[in-house]
């Protein structure tokens, strides 16, 4: 299997050492590599799609994120590569496949890889930003300032009219919720959150007690418990019973 690539960075440097990585992995063919986007994106809109677009977003005359807007259709999977993290929430803007935070290691570019083509087949996983562990918000102010919100400390995410309500062992923060449609979709299959109503996800480690229809959270915060999602709940909460766990210690005794 070839995948087909095109790597994309004003800083000469950085894309030697994409180049080098991309050797590293043999099913990645290099057709193309720019240091200058506008000369990018007018090869680019007359060439063939291909596989992925490896691109820098800090770059001169047109960013990465404005790029990636006008080049999207021309490539199966985009990946952005940036030494700052803040651009994550960006990425999603234009269906970005995978973010590679500069500087990157050898092993998380052939993990990133490997989650868009598991086991050497084109299929499609869906981009995550949560692989290290935290991601950043933009707050509900005019100064665009980000928050951290690190997902061992998230105990609930609030689906709100206009808004996402994320509750923290230690504050709580409202952002818009144009910007994180793709993000909430995600945490729902997040293996460490669970959904418990149409519009509440909550962490599982942070659940301290059931108490009818209110789950009750870290820091005393509770929500209700709504079908279609009772079921699932239930079946979490009795896979994870004290006696449930005995029986299964004795079994393997």
């Amino acid at each position: 299997m070839s995948i087909s690539c095109i790597a994309i960075d004003d800083d000469p440097h950085a894309l030697e050492s994409l180049k080098a990585y991309m050797t590293k992995l043999p099913d990645l063919k290099l057709v193309q590599s720019f240091t200058e986007p506008l000369k990018a994106l007018a090869e680019i809109s007359v060439s063939n799609p291909v596989d992925i677009i490896f691109m820098d977003v800090e770059m001169p005359a047109i960013s990465g994120i404005e790029l990636a807007g006008l080049l999207r259709k021309k490539t199966k999977h985009l990946i952005f590569t940036t030494a700052h993290a803040r651009y994550a929430i960006d990425a999603f803007k234009v269906d970005a496949d995978a973010y590679l935070l500069k500087p990157y290691s050898i092993l998380h570019f052939a993990k990133t890889i490997n989650n868009l083509y598991p086991t050497g087949k084109k299929t499609h996983l869906p981009f995550s930003i949560f692989e290290d562990h935290f991601f950043y918000i933009p707050l509900q102010n005019a100064d665009g300032d980000l928050v951290r919100i690190d997902l061992n400390e998230l105990v609930a995410v609030e689906e709100l009219k206009e808004e996402i309500h994320f509750r923290t062992v230690k504050s709580s923060y409202l952002s818009s919720k144009i910007n994180f449609i793709k993000m909430i979709k995600m945490l729902k299959k997040h293996p460490a959150f669970i959904q418990i109503s149409q519009s509440a996800i909550v962490s599982k480690q942070h659940i301290k007690s059931v108490l009818g229809d209110q789950v009750v959270l870290s820091g005393g915060v509770s929500y209700g418990l709504t079908n279609p999602y009772k079921e699932v709940f239930t079946t979490f909460i009795k896979h994870n019973l004290l006696k449930s766990k005995t029986k299964a210690i004795k079994k393997e005794d």
